[in-house]
């Protein structure tokens, strides 16, 4: 750790003395502001005041409603094609995306180490990102360890939607669009204001598409297509500012019936179940057709995707003195989601699993700001309160259709499991701003967090087991309660078949950053960094009852400079990081020989990250703009001994056993070594009474990614491969028209995929278990047009 510390402390030192020897370079060629000026900046509010992304000495990215549209985010799958770093998976829920970000990712099941927010409250799931890029103010990625100036505390970073507020302006739009695949949608907002007080802001957003995934044994309750979309959201602001008071209340509403992702089967092979390719015909789907073997094929299991999540958020911020200002956000969300899936993608119900999670989220962040010595010192504290109330049930219909051709009887539910969680955090936290000089300041902060943890399981096994290779397939008699599922619990009553713990955890974190404003257009900082992840209790894994707190250290040195390249503005930013995680915590999946199925957290010992950030933005003839960003990260594991899970023994056959195994330097999952993203914006240079034209193409390219963190021997011997999503390049674009001809209507042209490249969102390799790999893929070409009217 001291060699990479001690490298990295020699390129941050020497960004900065670049920065200072290229400077007066710069100041002869470039007036001053002039670069921003055509280049533009995007205020945010990273730390709770209103800042100009280029003056932040953290690495940010922002976009504003602007970029969004010419780029074509559609929803928050396509956020990663335009944020430099960002990752963004699907997963096997469907509604829930992981989002990754230097390692660190919101991996179901965990209380994530990338912190989402909407406007200033955090929210409880990734459901909540989906459909939340309508009547937005901005979007702001953080990188690196946040919580010591707001809200919580997070190990990899932060994203953030801002809505726009109520202006004093009777005004609003109305947009309508289609697309293929039968793509429609609706979108408007309306904005009253009252009196010079008072404004209120009224949105909302419709979408509906078919899915672009034929399932050939749809018919009923089972969908015929995969991979829709039927989703509204609504949301309502209000603004109410009188002097030195100002409120915002925000309320919003989002609700889905969609069908799932659909799984397509991609390779099969012998397993735990005894099933073969010959069973299920050798044949597999492709990304348009789900599972192509013989009659009856296609997916025959209910499958879809239900959620209904409200929220509503308060923030009053009171100018005490002209140096005193009080903030207080006071937050509640309610996330009820519902699925239903087949995961093999085949017409054998092999596995079926239904998930309901319904939480109940309350949060207060109150901040004290003081401004002094003629704005050179800014000191800030405050604390944060947060209480959630989890509930979880979990079917899993394991082989039903083997037991209806074995004993021409369906099988009883083969795993019931019931989850109660409930999570309380406080912290309180100081954070100070001094500008030593015209050019240099020191900041730090520190917080401290005291967390509790305590969670009640019920499980239940019905008639019939996982079956192992050899014995023929037996009924049993019901079984009431599954004993062995509650084995791991010291607090248990088996009689009314429920097991409960609990566990306190508490710990600091911190930054100290150092910055040179070599003058207003340039800026260099290094920055080190302590962020603080809470443990927690395992719901059904038995070795491992509790997993402990993650922390995170990380250096980083950045550039931020805008200057002029043959005479025309250019942007540079560029960062260099490293950083070390300490108890790791890693999601996995398994099976015990009494047919339950499990899942849990562990801890790898340590994670070593380090790599580059570097975006250009480049305007080389008028009217022209070029968007650039390279990110580079190199992640490895470099302790990482996981524990014997599940299984009969021989981790080969029987339930999946995934033994002790070093793990070290491998590399964690939704972690690519390269990214790129890239676009062209042309400004049609016409007379400005006729409107704007304007025609941006962008383009994504990632490396391969690792999907899953742990894999059996078995799996890494058989179907390693089919762990790995092979890199891909997406091109997308669009052609916006602002104010036709000087009237209030506005049009686009879009396409995403523009090649109809075929790629991978989400690999389920479970070869070992049930003798199947499935894949959910990316989507197809899209495109489509809107018009928008404005009053």
């Amino acid at each position: 750790m001291r060699l990479n510390a001690r490298k990295l402390a020699v390129v941050s030192l020497a960004t900065i003395a670049a920065a200072s020897v290229a400077t007066p370079a710069m100041a002869q060629t470039a007036p001053a502001g002039s670069s921003s000026d055509q280049l533009g900046d995007i205020v945010v509010t990273a730390r709770k005041v209103a800042e100009t992304s280029q003056s932040l000495p953290i690495t940010v990215n922002a976009l504003d409603s602007k970029d969004l549209t010419r780029k074509v985010v559609l929803n928050v799958q396509d956020l990663q094609t335009v944020t430099p770093g960002l990752t963004i998976s699907a997963n096997a829920t469907g509604g829930s995306p992981i989002f990754a970000i230097r390692g660190t990712s919101t991996e179901t099941g965990i209380d994530g180490g990338v912190a989402l927010y909407f406007n200033d409250v955090p929210l409880i799931s990734t459901v909540g990102m989906v459909n939340a890029f309508y009547d937005v103010s901005t979007v702001e990625v953080l990188k690196g360890p946040q919580g010591t100036q707001f809200g919580t505390n997070t190990t990899g970073g932060t994203i953030t939607v801002r809505t726009n507020l109520p202006t004093k302006n009777f005004e609003g739009y109305l947009k309508a669009g289609y697309g293929n695949y039968n793509r429609r949608e609706v979108e408007g907002m309306v904005n009253i204001p009252v009196n010079d007080v008072l404004s209120f802001r009224f949105a909302g957003n419709y979408v509906k598409r078919d899915g672009y995934v034929n399932n050939p044994a749809g018919g009923g309750a089972v969908p015929d297509r995969l991979s829709n979309e039927n989703h509204y959201s609504l949301r309502g602001t209000m603004l109410m500012s009188s002097g030195p008071v100002e409120n915002v209340l925000i309320l919003d509403y989002y609700n889905r019936d969609e069908t799932q992702p659909a799984f397509i089967p991609i390779a099969f092979g012998p397993n735990a179940l005894g099933i073969n390719p010959g069973l299920l015909g050798e044949k597999t789907g492709d990304r348009k057709t789900v599972y192509m073997g013989p009659n009856p094929s296609g997916i025959q299991a209910p499958s879809f995707g239900k959620s209904d999540l409200y929220g509503i958020q308060h923030k009053v911020s009171i100018d005490l003195s002209d140096n005193l200002t009080l903030r207080n956000v006071l937050g509640f969300r309610h996330d009820n989601n519902t699925t239903a899936e087949e995961d093999s993608g085949t017409s054998l119900y092999l596995v079926n699993v239904y998930n309901n999670t319904k939480t109940d989220q309350w949060n207060n962040d109150f901040t004290l700001r003081y401004t002094g010595l003629d704005k050179r010192l800014r000191l800030s504290v405050g604390g944060y309160v947060s209480q959630q109330d989890r509930t979880q049930g979990i079917n899993a219909i394991v082989a039903q259709s083997l037991y209806l051709a074995f004993f021409k009887a369906p099988l009883d539910t083969s795993v019931l499991n019931f989850e109660r969680h409930k999570f309380t955090s406080k912290a309180a936290y100081a954070n100070g701003e001094f500008d030593i000089t015209s050019k240099l300041g020191i900041s730090g902060g520190i917080r401290y967090n005291w967390d509790h943890v305590s969670s009640r399981v019920s499980a239940a096994q019905a008639n019939g087991i996982l079956p192992q290779v050899g014995p023929i397939f037996l009924r049993t008699a019901s079984i009431p309660c599954a004993p062995l599922a509650l084995a791991g619990y010291a607090d248990k009553d088996l009689g009314n078949c429920f097991a409960k713990r609990a566990r306190d955890f508490k710990a600091p974190s911190w930054n100290i950053v150092l910055t040179n404003k070599f003058s207003r257009d340039v800026l260099a900082y290094v920055k080190a960094s302590h962020g603080y992840l809470a443990g927690g209790t395992n719901f059904t894994i038995r070795e491992v009852p509790f997993y402990q707190p993650e922390t995170t250290t990380m250096f980083e040195g950045g550039l931020k400079a805008d200057w002029r390249l043959g005479d025309r503005p250019i942007r540079t930013n560029v960062a260099v990081y490293y950083g070390r995680t300490k108890d790791k915590q890693i999601k996995y999946n398994a099976n015990y020989d009494d047919g339950s199925s499990a899942y849990g957290v562990f801890n790898a010992a340590k994670l070593e990250v380090y790599g580059l950030d570097l975006e250009v933005r480049y305007s080389p003839i008028p009217h022209l703009t070029l968007d650039g960003s390279y990110n580079y990260i190199h992640a490895k594991f470099k302790d990482f001994r996981f524990p014997a899970v599940g299984g009969n023994g021989d981790g080969l056959t029987g339930a999946t056993l995934v033994p002790a195994v070093d793990l070290s330097g491998a590399t964690p999952a939704q972690t690519p070594k390269h990214q790129v993203n890239a676009a062209a914006t042309y400004e049609w240079p016409i007379d400005p009474a006729s409107g704007v034209i304007s025609t941006t193409v962008s383009g994504y390219y990632t490396s391969s990614i690792s999907q899953t963190n742990v894999f059996s021997p078995y799996d890494a011997a058989f179907g390693k491969k089919y762990n790995i999503i092979d890199g891909y390049f997406l091109a997308n674009a669009s052609l916006n028209w602002k104010h036709v001809l000087g009237s209030r209507v506005s049009g686009q042209l879009w396409v995403r995929n523009i090649f109809d490249k075929e790629y991978i969102s989400f690999r389920n390799a479970q070869l070992q278990a049930f003798g199947f790999s499935s894949a959910i893929f990316g989507a197809p070409r899209t495109f489509g047009a809107s018009a928008t009217v404005e009053f």
